[in-house]
């Protein structure tokens, strides 16, 4: 909601304050987020198509979720906000722009691994500037490598996998590009090609690397994290999506990762992922100890890493000793 819509709603700059203490979050000038249904009557106006489930509230997970999803609604309120300014003859026409990089990758719903800005990223041919909320570039983006998503200009999805490949880390873009492969969005060769045709060239070594490091076979941001941890460990051999058919529990068994020759298997847990599939918590704590259990039984060794220690070098390190003293058990 944008200043103006709050004080149409009978609110004035005071009420904003107070309110801001409650059930309003202030996400840039003058736009303003809803973020609960609160106990106050005089806040109804607010509220009231959440109250209404015309829309839905917003969600805090007390993780790194809850940053990510900030910034979502920054792009959105960015978007909304140039889309006034267009109508409203009254004011002048924003200038041309592109949503890119991060902002480009929300909007394709792509996965962002864990928080790496705050800002809205767009691009403005002949302009390199930051503020405080957005991050502009001065990139030109050939019109090939532009599209229109719920009238909001973005870059094209092979365009975006290829700009956070070339601004940001590994854990960053290697996830967006897995599961861009694994929801059969796009392939491999159109990223390259799409590369191939891009007039910037920095970083180019760095964005084939992230692209090499792809594989479609992962099913989330955290495994691809774990698979970039593992190439700058240098660590080999891991397979991921291995199924073993586990006929004492009537069921299929698939790992994370595999080390078949090792004895091996690496599970990832990812942020909220107890809460999946039967949304009981104990309930999935006990289908993974059997599970384990069943695994260990059949003389393989379960590391598990949690989300926290993808950031950490203890687990790798781990890792790396299991595989080299089974080689030098075979040898």
């Amino acid at each position: 909601m944008s200043t103006e819509e709050i004080v149409r709603l009978g609110f004035n700059h005071s009420d904003i304050r107070r309110a801001r203490r409650c059930c309003l979050r202030r996400l840039s000038r003058g736009t303003y987020l809803v973020s609960r249904v609160c106990d106050l009557d005089f806040h109804r106006p607010l509220w009231a198509s959440i109250d209404e489930q015309i829309h839905q509230a917003f969600i805090e997970h007390g993780d790194n979720r809850d940053e990510i999803n900030n910034l979502n609604a920054s792009v959105m309120a960015h978007f909304a906000q140039r889309s006034d300014r267009r109508t409203d003859d009254s004011k002048p026409n924003p200038p041309a722009e592109v949503f890119s990089h991060i902002s480009a990758a929300l909007i394709h719903n792509l996965p962002i691994s864990h928080p790496v800005t705050h800002q809205v990223e767009v691009v403005r041919p002949g302009i390199n500037r930051k503020f405080k909320t957005i991050h502009v570039r001065g990139n030109v983006i050939p019109k090939e490598h532009r599209t229109t998503i719920d009238g909001a200009e973005v870059t094209t999805l092979e365009r975006t996998l290829i700009d956070v490949a070339r601004s940001y880390n590994l854990d960053v873009s290697v996830p967006m590009i897995d599961d861009a492969l694994h929801r059969k969005l796009t392939t491999k060769e159109n990223i390259l090609a799409t590369l191939d045709r891009c007039v910037e060239k920095r970083n180019v070594k760095k964005t084939r690397l992230a692209i090499d490091l792809a594989d479609s076979l992962r099913e989330s941001p955290a495994e691809a994290v774990a698979a970039v941890r593992f190439y700058e460990h240098g660590i080999t051999g891991l397979e991921p999506q291995v199924t073993f058919r586990a006929d004492s529990l009537n069921r299929d068994i698939r790992v994370d990762f595999c080390h078949q020759r090792a004895r091996l298997i690496v599970e990832i847990d990812g942020i909220g992922k107890l809460y999946l599939g039967s949304g009981v918590p104990r309930q999935e704590l006990e289908e993974e100890r059997r599970r384990e259990q069943w695994l260990r039984d059949r003389g393989w060794r379960v590391i598990r890493i949690s989300w926290k220690e993808l950031f950490e070098e203890a687990k790798f390190e781990e890792i790396l000793r299991a595989i080299r003293c089974s080689q030098r058990a075979h040898a």
